[in-house]
């Protein structure tokens, strides 16, 4: 199916779901009554009142039960959910990307039972293009998980895709206060002793969270000092009734992007090996800023961290380095050195 076709029938799909007219692929499954009688058989949607049931494995005659009378489901996992999820847990985002967007069309007539793998479609298939790095075709499932069944456990996640959905968008602004929403406060700190840029997350984050918001942190803050920086470039450089204001950018530039900077490095450590996609695009972030510092040429320290993240990046995938960093692979030398440092006696 062509990728147009497929936003299109997931559109309907989204439209017909709400309208709780949708079929799903029949479920096999044993369902136990309240008065603890059970049977086999198929489901094939479900809606507000009732779940509905076939005898047959291809769904036809199916009669509405409703949830009040069910005290227990026991679903067998189709095939080919199976292949999605097998897909997923070896990082195959790639390949899962169909499998899931399959599923969701599939299943939807199941998306609103809690948890169910018509809920569940939507949400495996928004984490697999965010992890590969799709984002603009973020922006139609993210309407739709809001409306799927989902419990507690996937609601942080599913309010950090609001996040990534900002970052589609090129909202800046708005994804730079969303983020504040997870830093520790400033008056929340005992002797407050930490730096402007360095103002940690809360607690509550578990490490692929955080990770995330860091990065998502890190680049609304550069996409800002980037505003700056323009609005600097406009101002006469030499005209006294601007001084103050452009000591003021340039030093709300150099704190946006050191606090940009800090988080990016946060992004590719807190979480290191467990979200790769994630991680290299926050070491080429910090590489991108480091080099639009305008100390970087004569600044050895900047240097040295550059050169590390650039090996780091270059190691990890197996020499593909952008072009544009591949100097960085070189050593910087350190100026206080001297002349024949290095060299043997």
């Amino acid at each position: 199916m062509r990728p147009i076709n497929r936003t299109l029938a997931a559109a309907a799909a989204t439209l017909a779901l709400l309208a709780g007219g949708l079929i799903a692929k029949p479920i096999a499954v044993t369902v136990t009554l309240i008065d603890d009688t059970d049977f086999p058989g198929f489901v094939t949607k479900a809606d507000e009142k009732n779940l509905y049931i076939s005898p047959y494995e291809n769904g036809t005659a199916a009669a509405g039960y409703p949830h009040s009378r069910i005290k227990n489901i026991s679903w067998r996992e189709p095939k080919d959910w199976k292949e999605a999820m097998e897909f997923w847990n070896r990082r195959d985002y790639a390949q899962a990307i169909p499998a899931f967007a399959q599923a969701m069309e599939d299943y939807a007539g199941i998306a609103t039972l809690e948890d169910s793998i018509g809920a569940q479609a939507v949400f495996y298939y928004m984490e697999c293009l965010r992890r590969t790095g799709k984002f603009a075709e973020m922006m139609e499932p993210y309407i739709r998980v809001q409306k799927v069944n989902l419990g507690k456990k996937w609601q942080d996640q599913i309010r950090l895709f609001q996040g990534w959905a900002h970052l589609a968008g090129g909202k800046w602004k708005p994804l730079y206060l969303m983020m504040q929403d997870y830093e520790v406060k400033e008056a929340d700190i005992p002797e407050y002793t930490v730096a402007p840029n360095e103002l940690p997350l809360q607690d509550s984050l578990n490490v692929h969270h955080m990770a995330q918001v860091a990065y998502l942190r890190g680049i609304s803050s550069e996409k800002i000092s980037d505003e700056y920086a323009a609005q600097l470039a406009e101002l006469d450089p030499r005209a006294e009734e601007t001084r103050e204001e452009r000591q003021k950018l340039t030093r709300d530039i150099a704190m946006i992007r050191s606090k940009a900077l800090t988080d990016y490095s946060r992004a590719f450590t807190i979480n290191f090996g467990a979200e790769r996609g994630l991680a290299l695009r926050s070491m080429l972030a910090s590489l991108g800023l480091i080099k639009k510092d305008p100390t970087f040429p004569d600044n050895y320290s900047m240097q040295k961290e550059a050169h590390g993240i650039a090996v780091l990046f270059d190691g990890m995938t197996s020499g593909k380095l952008p072009g544009k960093y591949k100097s960085l692979l070189t050593p910087p030398v350190d100026p206080e050195a001297g002349e024949g440092a290095g060299e043997e006696g």
